[in-house]
């Protein structure tokens, strides 16, 4: 009978040998404490949990932010253009106030003006991935883990004075309206001074959110790196006893007869 219990505790401790054997193979290969079985700490696993679901806010935030910054720099690069259009414009209506030139010349010049004046208004047609980059409506892009908002500048180059350096109106074709086109070139041009300010004063906020999420991802990935990642030295040790284990219950289980002195060093 004492033969008997004595092969059953064997078997006994031979299967939770085999168990303990797994779970540190398990977690020298994966390098995850949690591949042993998050029971081992479901306290400080809970909070690893609640530290990644934080990360997948964060990623989704920068990459709002990300996008804004895009479409910031399209923006940027479009009233850089419209800057070009409307410094040649004023340019030409410098040139058309030229009392030797004739009304015959100063049409020459209005063709090109009036090429300019369909570029700067086409311009405030741009779409970026589909959505209009210039409105008179302020938008808000979401750029943080909990919904935090930061402002995109309100830029309409549909409005005054843009509206009227490009209207219909506004000619180089006789001394007097080139006089007048200039004027409103000038207004259009301090307005452009001032739109270009606020895009890069956005780009310089939007970068400043980035780096401030992308530390709070370090820190919190590091974080959960601390409770989920292996002592893989300590992992390497606790493996290397429990195949010490396995080989002894494996030994004894091999014999008919059990050596009562192995199989209390197997119970321990």
């Amino acid at each position: 009978m004492s033969e008997s219990i004595g092969f059953d505790t064997v078997v006994t401790q031979h299967a939770k040998a085999m168990r303990r054997m797994q779970s540190a193979s398990l977690q020298v290969a994966g390098g995850k404490r949690e591949m042993g079985g998050a029971l081992l700490d479901p306290a400080n696993f809970s909070m690893a949990s609640k530290f990644d679901t934080q990360v997948h806010r964060l990623d989704a935030a920068l990459s709002n932010a990300g996008n804004a910054v895009s479409m910031l720099q399209a923006q940027d690069m479009t009233l850089r253009g419209v800057g070009k259009a409307m410094n040649r414009m004023g340019e030409l209506a410098i040139l058309a106030q030229d009392i030797t030139k004739s009304n015959a010349d100063r049409a020459l010049y209005a063709e090109e003006f009036t090429q300019l004046k369909i570029m700067v208004s086409d311009s405030a047609r741009m779409v970026f991935n589909g959505v209009e980059m210039f409105s008179s409506q302020s938008r808000t892009v979401s750029v943080d883990a909990d919904g935090g908002t930061t402002e995109f500048p309100a830029i309409d180059l549909q409005a005054d004075p843009y509206a009227a350096a490009v209207a219909d109106e506004t000619s180089i074709k006789t001394l007097d309206s080139a006089v007048a086109a200039l004027a409103v070139v000038k207004e259009g041009m301090s307005q452009l001074s001032t739109d270009r300010a606020k895009v890069g004063a956005a780009q310089a906020s939007l970068g400043a959110v980035s780096e401030r999420l992308t530390a709070s991802r370090t820190s919190l990935t590091s974080a959960g790196s601390r409770v989920t990642d292996v002592n893989y030295a300590h992992a390497v040790t606790k493996k290397s006893a429990e195949q010490v284990q396995l080989q002894m219950a494996t030994a004894v289980l091999a014999h008919k007869s059990i050596n009562p002195e192995a199989a209390l060093y197997l119970t321990l």
